[in-house]
């Protein structure tokens, strides 16, 4: 068994929450791994069929290649995005009945403000189409059903939702309406193969793409504190784009802005590219410095740190996520944050980590208290840290921080053998960068090329008249040039040499 299929259940894992906390629902965990519908809001009635795989081990270390096939009915179609809304919805329902019974009554005005939606004509219809489609749908899950109940995969063809009925409450004696829960779907309930949701935060997310991404990081959160995927495997099998988006490049594009809204929003700390082409993966950095097992048992004490201390670079934790929250915690602002620790290294977090550490020292001294702009400061050493002079413990007083020039910052003359060999690094990173250039300009599809070359020249059509034509040629290819480093996580100098520092150190201790 994959330990990422782990049953997550609790001794009040059915009871009813409390009216209070609204937003708290539920997720069932195999419908969390894998996707249900079309990332599109409208149904495509040529589509009849969505596939998906991928591998796991199993109980006795075996690959197991699990298959996921959902057929929708011929007159419906596949469900959208939205019906992962109403589906969620229902599943709210469910937990407010407190999982009684398959067979849940409710009434269209409670599912539609449970789910935002307007209470005129129209969302009326747009529920029924999507009750249509999540009642038409099936499931053949090969290898990929995860049983609660014993523990392993199995294969199951399943349907969502067996039977609706829809009352208008207009009679004389009105009908509540209902709908009643497949039952492999509502056995897995009973078994406790799902998890806690945060319906309010979900239903903040403007894409449906962040959707699907919150939903399956959401569940394996639970076990670890970022998650590390194949870009394509993540892309195509778990969220659902489309396959035609068949480059790493053109994938990132729209895993990005959903990447950003979830940092934005405080989920994620950040995420990081590493490897080329079909071999590249991505790390996605949960914003809770801890597993959510580790945090829910009384008894795991790790990353249980305190509002103002930041977790050790290289323990169990992750180093990056820890930092990040430190900075945050401090003052400095999300995006800000993730600019400064963009491609950072093991070392150049622990340098970070000292930096904050001194700055904390430094707060705490009668100098630190009548500082102007602490926020200020730590951004500025945070931004150049090894540039950054933090004294020797010895020498700092005890009511008063060291007095250092240039706002903490130490002035290398250029004269010196050390600015020498910054400037010949330079020169290093500068031809490294240019071959690069060539590579990801190769390997880059044409038309994403052109698009960046439009959006480059359109940005910059102000100049025009204002300059040469071939210096505005120049200025557009440059510009061009800087999104593909971006788009492919070309590190920034100070970047690029600290571990360029950290091969060498390594090589010499070999």
């Amino acid at each position: 068994m994959s330990s990422a299929e782990a049953p997550v259940t609790s001794s009040n894992a059915f009871e009813q929450p409390s009216r209070a906390v609204i937003g708290i629902s539920r997720d069932e965990m195999n419908l969390a791994e894998f996707p249900l519908t079309v990332l599109s809001t409208r149904a495509n009635p040529k589509l009849k069929t969505l596939e998906f795989q991928d591998s796991v081990k199993g109980k006795n270390g075996e690959l197991i290649t699990r298959k996921w096939i959902i057929t929708g009915a011929d007159k419906f179609g596949l469900p959208t995005a939205s019906d992962d809304e109403v589906l969620l919805g229902l599943l709210k329902l469910t937990v407010d009945d407190g999982f009684r019974d398959r067979k849940v009554f409710f009434t269209r005005y409670e599912l539609l403000r449970i789910l935002r939606w307007t209470t005129e004509g129209r969302s009326y219809v747009r529920l029924q189409k999507a009750l249509d489609r999540l009642s038409g749908v099936r499931v053949k899950a090969t290898n990929a059903f995860y049983d609660n109940e014993t523990k392993c995969h199995s294969t199951r063809n399943f349907g969502i939702i067996d039977a609706y009925e829809i009352n208008d409450g207009r009679s004389t004696a009105p009908k509540p309406s209902f709908f009643t829960w497949s039952d492999a779907l509502f056995r897995s309930f009973q078994v406790g193969f799902i998890k806690k949701l945060d319906f309010d935060y979900y239903l903040t997310l403007q894409s449906s793409v962040s959707k699907r991404l919150y939903r399956y990081l959401d569940k394996h959160y639970w076990y670890k504190s970022k998650v590390q995927i194949n870009l394509f495997t993540l892309a195509h099998e778990k969220v659902g784009i489309s396959r035609n988006y068949a480059f790493a490049s053109s994938l990132r594009q729209q895993l990005d802005p959903a990447i950003e809204e979830l940092v934005k929003l405080g989920f994620l700390a950040g995420a990081d590219y590493v490897g080329k082409g079909k071999d590249t993966d991505v790390i996605l950095y949960s914003a809770v410095r801890s597993s959510r097992q580790a945090t829910s048992q009384t008894a795991a004490k790790t990353c249980a740190t305190e509002p103002e201390t930041i977790v050790d670079v290289g323990s169990s934790c992750d180093a990056r996520a820890a930092v990040h929250a430190a900075l945050v915690q401090r003052g400095i602002k999300v995006a800000q944050v993730e600019r400064l620790l963009k491609d950072a290294t093991n070392e150049h977090l622990q340098r970070v980590k000292e930096v904050i550490a001194y700055y904390d020292l430094l707060r705490n001294s009668a100098q630190g208290k009548r500082m102007t702009s602490p926020v200020g400061f730590l951004y500025r050493a945070v931004e150049k840290p090894f540039e950054f002079v933090i004294p020797p413990k010895d020498s700092r007083a005890s009511d008063e921080a060291p007095r250092q020039s240039s706002f903490g910052f130490r002035p290398v003359p250029r004269s010196t053998p050390q600015a020498s060999g910054i400037e010949d690094a330079k020169s290093r990173y500068l031809v490294e960068r240019r071959r690069q250039l060539a590579q990801f300009k190769e390997e880059v599809e044409p038309e994403l090329l052109k698009g960046m070359t439009k959006e480059v020249t359109l940005a910059l059509s102000r100049l025009k008249g204002l300059i040469s034509d071939e210096r505005l040629v120049e200025a557009v290819q440059h510009g061009v040039e800087e999104k593909l480093l971006k788009l492919f996580g070309f590190p920034e100098f100070e970047a690029w040499l600290s571990t360029q520092s950290r091969r060498s150190a390594k090589t010499a201790n070999n």
